[in-house]
Formats: structure tokens, C-alpha cells, sequence
């Protein structure tokens, strides 16, 4: 499955948060980092549980965006 993340840079740490999963976001110190961090976001996003919040936006420029392929 492809997920849409749009990623942010913020005092010199990269964030992003996934458009298909509202409230599921992830950071790390570098693009590297922030991969791995996104497939463990993941993985805890799509198992069963509350509704998470969707955030409220951030003041943070938008860096870049990727799609990430994610197998289970």
C-alpha cells in the first residue's frame, strides 16, 4: 500500500504526517531517520484502537513530499 506524506523541516528536524492516516505523524533527525520512524507511525496507526486527532496545521515549511510503499 502507498501512503502520502507530506514532510516539514523545524529547527534543524524533519517531521511529516501521513495524508491517508489523520493524527499519524513521525519525526527524526534526518530523512533517513524520519523513514524509519514513518513505517513504525505506521504500523501503530493501522492497528485497531481510538480515533487519533487530526492536527491542527503547523507554521513549519513544507520541505517536500514523498509516497512511501508500505508492506506489512
Amino acid at each position: 500500500m502507498e501512503y502520502h506524506v507530506v514532510i516539514h523541516e523545524e529547527e534543524e528536524r524533519y517531521w511529516a504526517d501521513v495524508r491517508e492516516l489523520p493524527g499519524c505523524f513521525a519525526s527524526g533527525r534526518d530523512l533517513d531517520e524520519l523513514k524509519e520512524a514513518l513505517i513504525e507511525a505506521i504500523d501503530m496507526c493501522r492497528e485497531p484502537g481510538p480515533p487519533r486527532a487530526a492536527g491542527n496545521g503547523s507554521p513549519a515549511p513544507v520541505v517536500g513530499e514523498m509516497t512511501l510503499v508500505y508492506s506489512p
